[in-house]
């Protein structure tokens, strides 16, 4: 298993430097369009990450779930991310499909099997932002002085993004008479490293009326780097009880509050800043004529908000003796990050504080005895609504979305070998922005995660 790990930690690395289908003006602003940091089975529920704990996948949102891991777990995922832009004025649409890894993490239990205090380290390595776009805009420009109006085009583009690796590690108490009560701590700390190239071409197209002119090009290009800090916690509580006195089954009705953050973050920062007169080369190339302004390895800080997660979750544990899996859980939970807080080089950005309300609900048809895919596969609704951090035209941006989630197991789990195989996936359609904004985007995704669990570091006594 430890070879599949890491030809998954060089795709993710390859992957997340080809992204040439996506072009996004929301990663304009900012540090980049940010991605969700859910797991797949999480992202099923609408993005519920605050109360989410499972034996079978890791919920980095909240690292107080490690403690929940029974067995060496090995999870990676990706997503396929539709979307499509429309533009009122101009009026124009726009449709890009993109490849997304979505994370690659391996968790390790620290506590030997059938320790109900469970312990767990966890390695993690992801995207967090991603910058791509390319805009051009046509306008008409006056010289007073000498009596000229002239055609002007200008080519935003800009590309980079921010990656992260972390280590985490939680810890679960549970009740000894009652396993369902429990109190869970655990904290994710890492680094994070990206970069931003901004690049602004003026020129005069073929129809200039006055065609003397060089073209300009201002670029700014950013490399950053720093550390981050992930803290949460988990408490559970058992409301209710009944056993069935034919089948022995007992049914526990389990509450669970949940929270976690990301304190801010100041990144360190180097930025090249140049400003030159060009002209096109036949090719398309661009050919510089003379620079203007340049700053060379200019030092500084890029503030990064912090973050919060909070919520409930109502479970239906089913146990009949030593077995203990849900049933269903339905849970809520909202999400806060201030982002007016952002600074590049102490400057702020069109970006506002974000919030979201989060609703989701998870259900198996049979998980104790059910025999096939679909009775004992886990299936998964949510829904999401709020603001979203980016307030490009000053009306702010509200993003809801719908998901929908379906997890089995391929390989299901056996006391005699404790292995499983669980494959998670999740379909979000949804939209950002409203009729009040110049610029909206309709979204779709479809994201795939693998599970997978083994015993490592056991001698083996036969070949």
């Amino acid at each position: 298993m430890a070879k599949y790990f890491f030809f998954c930690v060089l795709l993710i690395l390859i992957c997340s430097t080809s992204f040439s289908q996506e072009n996004s003006p929301f990663s304009r602003y900012g540090i980049g369009d940010v991605y969700p940091q859910q797991n797949i089975a999480a992202r099923g529920m609408g993005g519920l990450g605050a109360t989410v704990s499972n034996s079978q996948f890791i919920n980095t949102i909240n690292p107080a779930s490690y403690g929940s891991l029974g067995l060496v777990t090995y999870d990676f995922a990706l997503t396929v991310d539709s979307r499509s832009l429309l533009s009122k004025t101009p009026a124009n649409k726009y449709k890009s499909v993109n490849f997304i890894p979505s994370y690659i993490t391996l968790g390790m239990p620290l506590t030997k099997p059938g320790n109900i205090n469970g312990a767990a380290l966890v390695f993690g390595l992801r995207p967090a932002t991603r910058i791509n776009y390319s805009i051009e805009e046509s306008s008409r420009i006056s010289y007073d002085s000498l009596g000229i109006t002239d055609s002007l085009q200008t080519l935003h583009e800009g590309n980079g993004g921010l990656n992260q690796v972390f280590l985490g590690i939680g810890k679960t108490w549970k009740n000894k008479k009652n396993p369902n009560n429990s109190f869970s701590l655990g904290f994710n700390a890492g680094y994070e490293w990206g970069t931003k190239f901004i690049s602004n071409k003026v020129s005069f197209p073929s129809d200039s009326s006055y065609q003397t002119w060089y073209n300009s090009n201002s670029t700014d290009s950013t490399h950053f780097w720093g550390l981050f800090l992930n803290p949460g916690f988990m408490a559970s509580f058992t409301i209710g009880e009944k056993t069935d006195p034919i089948s022995k089954l007992k049914n526990s009705y389990v509450l669970t509050v949940g929270a976690s953050g990301t304190l801010e973050q100041k990144l360190d920062a180097s930025r090249d800043l140049t400003s030159e007169t060009f002209y096109y080369k036949d090719d398309g190339d661009i050919v510089a004529v003379d620079s203007v302004y340049r700053v060379g390895t200019e030092h500084g800080n890029i503030t990064l908000p912090m973050s919060f997660n909070g919520g409930l979750m109502l479970s239906n544990m089913l146990s009949n003796g030593p077995f203990s899996v849900k049933k269903w859980g339905i849970g809520v939970e909202y999400n806060f990050a201030q982002w007016s807080k952002y600074r590049d080089y102490g400057q702020p950005d069109k970006l506002n504080n974000s919030w979201f309300i989060r609703g989701g609900i998870e259900f198996s048809p049979n998980p104790l005895t059910g025999k096939g895919i679909f009775s004992n596969g886990i299936y998964r609704f949510g829904y999401y609504n709020g603001k979203d951090y980016i307030n490009a035209d000053g009306s702010g941006y509200k993003t809801q979305a719908f998901s929908l989630g379906y997890s089995f197991n391929l390989r299901k789990y056996h006391s005699y070998d404790r292995q499983f195989t669980m494959i998670n996936t999740a379909l979000e359609f949804g939209k950002r922005g409203s009729t009040v904004n110049n610029v909206t985007e309709n979204f779709f995704k479809i994201s795939v995660g693998l599970s997978l669990s083994d015993i490592w570091f056991i001698k083996r006594k036969y070949d």
